[in-house]
């Protein structure tokens, strides 16, 4: 998972599914919107070509370096009931290396969060992600895809890891790694490929000074993917996936090991509906099973959406929906099963200003107890470019949890908002 700052979540990067609520390290406080739209044209990811930015080029590569400022107040840093404030500053270097070898590419990035707060330096944290990302083609109809990345990363207050009593946030690395074909063999698309993800948590300290050993939270997770589509109309295509993950524990203690194997499968569709819908959706089947008896199995339905209508040509809506485990940061409870919906709208009223409003809805259910927590939120950005080197902005932010059951998370509200500038030498 990602950081929350007044409860911003995004979610994580590698194996299984998501919503990404952004994609940069920390990108809950940034002021950049660059949404991942299927099309480049249209309100949200339409940037005009003087206010573009472009790399660097020396000889065969592209190097472009990035620093975002932003600076805000949250009402809750804690996200507890008792709420604190504070003045909090985020400084988000990136750094991007990319080549254009036709018919090959190759694409190295590293990026990073600097969080300080005014009164509670406890909540003072850095993040980084250290990203690969390779394509080769093998033919006209195929190509091997690849990607590595290394990635120390925090947790939020009163997420899916939350240990009430805890002086900090908690933190890990994560290793992750993923190689894939992709073969067009006529109307039909073959797509399989491997992953492999690694997660190492950090001790954490308490209030009363203790220190406590959270790795019985560490896995590694192996999965394989196996996509095969067929293309209706050139427009419109069908596709059957399938996926098997393995999840091992390498350092819990033999009685409260995760080990468990899950399968999943989905049918579904994907493309352009009419000239102004596209998208993807799939329904399927997953199961998840665990070799401890203490842990409970789950079996059932799993779903996925990622739609877009360019309602205009100064706006466009776009709505995400998903199943995933999370990682649970108790010693009872294995995964949490966790259904998101997200709607995000875009709206460009002028060729250099873009205007965005996020509301999302998270469910989770902690399988080995009664805890349910319900997440609501509400996000709006503003971002001006004022030239390809400069732009300003700003966001607001509104988060409410409730939770039912046995405590294990904490019910919160919170709302928090900044100003910031980023700057594209």
């Amino acid at each position: 998972m990602r950081y929350m700052i007044g409860g911003l979540v995004t979610c994580s990067l590698a194996v299984g599914p998501g919503i990404a609520m952004g994609q940069a390290v920390g990108s809950g406080t940034s002021i950049i919107i660059s949404p991942q739209l299927d099309r480049i044209d249209v309100a949200g990811s339409r940037i005009e070509p003087e206010f573009h930015s472009t790399p660097l080029p020396i000889g065969p590569l592209g190097i472009q370096p990035a620093m975002s400022v932003v600076s805000g107040y949250t009402s809750n840093v804690f996200n507890r009931p008792d709420s604190r404030s504070d003045a909090m500053l985020h400084l988000m270097p990136a750094f991007r290396v990319s080549t254009d070898l036709a018919p090959h590419r190759l694409d190295l990035g590293a990026r990073g969060t600097i969080r300080r707060f005014g009164k509670f330096t406890s909540e003072n944290s850095e993040e980084f992600d250290i990203i690969g990302n390779g394509i080769m083609k093998l033919s006209n109809n195929g190509q091997l895809t690849a990607s590595a990345d290394f990635a120390h990363l925090i947790e939020a207050r009163s997420s899916f890891g939350t240990v009430l009593e805890a002086a900090e946030p908690i933190s890990y690395q994560q290793w992750g790694g993923n190689l894939g074909l992709d073969l067009e063999l006529g109307s039909f698309r073959l797509a399989p490929s491997m992953s492999y993800q690694q997660l190492d948590y950090n001790r954490l300290s308490l209030e009363n000074g203790q220190n406590i050993d959270v790795s019985f939270r560490d896995t590694q997770t192996i999965r394989g993917d196996l996509r095969i589509s067929y293309d209706f109309s050139g427009m419109i295509s069908g596709f059957a996936s399938g996926s098997l993950s393995d999840i091992r524990s390498t350092s819990a203690a033999r009685d409260i090991r995760r080990d468990a194997r899950s399968i999943t499968a989905a049918i579904g569709m994907k493309g352009e509906l009419t000239p102004l819908l596209s998208g993807e959706v799939s329904l399927g089947y997953q199961s998840r099973e665990y070799e401890l008896p203490i842990y409970r199995d789950f079996s059932g339905v799993t779903f996925a959406a990622d739609l877009q209508w360019y309602v205009t040509p100064l706006a466009t809506l776009h709505l995400r929906a998903g199943r995933a485990f999370q990682n649970s940061g108790y010693r009872e409870v294995a995964g949490i099963l966790t259904d998101t919906i997200a709607l995000t709208s875009y709206y460009d009223p002028l060729r250099n200003l873009r205007v965005s409003l996020s509301v999302s809805y998270e469910r989770g259910r902690y399988r080995e107890v009664d805890t349910r927590t319900s997440r609501q939120s509400i996000r709006l950005n503003a971002e001006y470019r004022l030239s390809p080197l400069l732009s300003i902005g700003g966001y607001v932010s509104i988060v409410d949890q409730n939770v039912q059951g046995t405590p294990l998370a904490g019910a919160f509200t919170s709302a928090s908002g900044g100003l910031g500038i980023s700057i594209t030498p």
